[in-house]
C-alpha cells in the first residue's frame, strides 16, 4: 500500500514541475484568426521539411518591393526549411510572367533571372508584356536561346504546372499578394503584422508548428 501512495505523489510531483515548465515557456504574441489564418483543409505540401509559399506576380509592384523581405526570410528559416514561389495571374496581361517563370524554371535558369526581371519591369520600366518581348530581354540581357524558351513557354509540362498553381491559389485562399502561406495551413496576415521584421519571426514561427 505504501509503495502505491509513494508512486502516486511521485507521479503527482513530476507532473507539477512539467506543468510549471510549461507555463515558463513564453507564450506567442500571435494568434490564430488576428496575425494569421488557419487553412482547413491545408494544402498537402508532400515535403518533408517545412515550406513556406510565396505567392506573387513579376508584374506585381508591391512583390517587387517584398524581394527583399523574402531575402531576409530565406536567411532566417533553418537548414532543410525551404521557399516555394508560386506565381499567379490575377490578370489576362500577367499569364505571360507565369509562363516566363516556369520555362525558367524547367531551363535551370530561373534564380538567374528572377531578380533582374523585376528590375527591367519596374525600375527599368522596360515593356516585356508578352513572350516575345521577354524572349528578346532574355537573349540580350541573358543570353538565353529565345526560341527554346518561347517552346518551354508553350510546352504542355508549363500549362501543367499552372493548373497546378491556380488550384494552389485557389485552396490556400489567396486573393492578394504577395502572401506567404506555411506548411499549406497558415497565412501571415500582412495587415496585421505589418513590419518586415514582424512578418519574417511570424513566418519562421509559423514554420515550428
Amino acid at each position: 500500500m505504501k509503495s502505491w501512495s509513494m508512486a502516486l505523489l511521485m507521479i503527482t510531483a513530476m507532473g507539477s514541475v512539467m506543468a510549471q515548465e510549461n507555463s515558463s515557456a513564453p507564450a506567442s504574441k500571435y494568434q490564430a484568426g488576428i496575425h494569421y489564418q488557419i487553412i482547413n483543409p491545408a494544402w498537402e505540401t508532400d515535403q518533408d521539411e517545412p515550406v513556406v509559399y510565396e505567392f506573387f506576380s513579376y508584374m506585381c509592384p508591391g512583390c517587387f518591393g517584398f524581394e527583399p523581405v523574402m531575402n531576409e526570410l530565406k536567411s532566417a528559416l533553418n537548414e532543410g526549411q525551404k521557399i516555394v514561389r508560386v506565381p499567379v495571374a490575377f490578370y489576362p496581361q500577367w499569364e505571360p510572367h507565369v509562363k516566363t517563370f516556369f520555362a525558367l524554371q524547367a531551363m535551370g535558369k530561373r534564380e538567374q533571372v528572377h531578380q533582374s526581371l523585376f528590375n527591367a519591369i519596374h525600375q527599368q520600366k522596360k515593356p516585356l508584356r508578352d513572350l516575345q518581348a521577354i524572349g528578346q530581354w532574355l537573349a540580350a540581357a541573358h543570353g538565353i536561346d529565345q526560341q527554346v524558351f518561347l517552346q518551354q513557354a508553350n510546352s504542355f509540362q508549363v500549362d501543367t504546372q499552372i493548373r497546378k498553381a491556380r488550384q494552389m491559389m485557389t485552396a490556400m485562399g489567396v486573393s492578394r499578394i504577395p502572401a506567404l502561406v506555411v506548411n499549406g495551413q497558415y497565412k501571415p496576415n500582412f495587415q496585421q503584422v505589418g513590419e518586415a521584421n514582424e512578418i519574417i519571426d511570424l513566418t519562421v514561427e509559423l514554420s515550428m508548428k
